[in-house]
Order: C-alpha cells, then structure tokens, then sequence
C-alpha cells in the first residue's frame, strides 16, 4: 500500500508542474494583454491628442485663410465694383457718341435729300417751263400757218373765182361771136343748140360744172 503512493506521486509533480506552468503562462498573457491594452491605450491618447493638435492648428489656418480670403474677397469686390462703374460710364460715354453721330448722319441725309429735292422741283420746273414755251411756241407756229394756209386758201378761192369769171366771160363772148356769125350766115339753131353748140366746140372746150349755165354781165 505504501509504494503505490510513491509511484502516482511523480504524475502528480508533473501535473501540478504542467498546472504551474499553465497558470505562469496565463499571468504572463494577462501581464502581456494588460500591457498591449496599457500601451494601446497610450498610443490612443496621444493619437487623440496629437490629432486634436491638427485639428486645432488646421482650424486656426483656416480661419487665417479664411480671413484672409474674405479681405480678398472686399477687395476684388471692391476693385469689381470700381471697374463696373468705370465700365458703365464708359459704356454710357459710348452711347451717347454713337446717338450723337446717328443723329448729325441723319442730319445730313435730311439736308441733303432736301437739296436734292429742291434741285429736283427746280429742275422739274425749269423743264415744264421750257415745254410749256415750246409748246406755245409750236402752238403759235402752228396758228400762224394755219391762218397762213387759210388766207393762201382764200387767195386761191379768189383767184379761182376771178378765173372762173374771165372764164366765163371769154366763153360768154366767143359764145356771142359764134351766134353773130351763124345769124351772119342765115343759121338758125336757137338759142339752146346754140349754147350746147358753143358748150361742145372743140375750139373752147368743156365749160367747168362750177360756171353757171345763166351768163353773167360785163364787169
């Protein structure tokens, strides 16, 4: 009975050494856990701090930069306001000169259609006065040799008619000679043979149909 103890007993050493070393190894992974959590912690902290540093230092650069880009800002609102108005007054000088040569050019289109027209009313006269005395002028030319032409007309219905009458007297009187000879020479045609006779002599002639058939007396 007494030597079974002592046989288990190095089975026990050796549990009880597994069972020392498990529990040191335990420690040592708790003392190691605690230590990495410890210097995690640490690293977080000065992370934070570190990062609130930053944040604190690009807060403050911002607010410079934002300052300085809101002095910027007045300025080049500034400078844009000055060059708009500088731009408007000269817009508006522009204006004003393009308005004042638009209106003297249309000045001068107006006087010079003016004078154009008045050219042209005076000329238009000019030549309706020029027509109108030509006109009269052929009016009178032909007046005057119309009355020309009516007292040539006249003349010559004069001398037709002082024609007609020394006609008339010639055939009248060869008429009365030719009945004195035929009396003379005891031929009796009385009086209408004796002028369709004397009518239709060869010697005389037709007597024209303006002569009248009753013979008229001596002038």
């Amino acid at each position: 009975m007494s030597e079974e103890p002592e046989r288990v007993r190095p089975h026990l050493q050796a549990s009880r050494r597994v069972a020392q070393i498990m529990r040191a190894a335990e420690e040592a992974a708790t003392t190691l856990r605690d230590e990495a959590e410890r210097r995690a912690d640490a690293r977080i902290a000065e992370a934070s701090r570190a990062a609130k540093l930053r944040v604190d230092a690009a807060e403050e650069e911002a607010a410079e930069i934002l300052g300085e880009a809101q002095g910027r800002a007045a300025v080049m609102h500034e400078t844009a306001a000055a060059e708009a108005g500088r731009m408007r007054d000269e817009a508006r000088s522009e204006v004003d000169r393009l308005l004042a040569e638009a209106r003297k050019e249309a000045e001068d289109v107006q006087r010079i259609a003016e004078v154009f027209a008045a050219q042209t009313r005076e000329a238009a006269e000019t030549s309706t006065r020029k027509q109108l005395a030509r006109a009269r002028e052929l009016a009178g030319e032909v007046l005057s040799e119309g009355r020309e032409m009516s007292h040539n007309l006249r003349e010559l219905a004069d001398s037709l008619r002082n024609n007609a009458e020394i006609l008339l007297r010639d055939v009248t009187l060869a008429h009365r000679v030719l009945a004195s000879r035929l009396d003379e020479a005891g031929v009796d045609l009385g009086e209408n043979a004796a002028s369709r006779g004397a009518a239709r002599d060869p010697a005389f002639g037709d007597v024209p149909e303006f002569v009248p058939r009753t013979p008229r007396s001596d002038r």
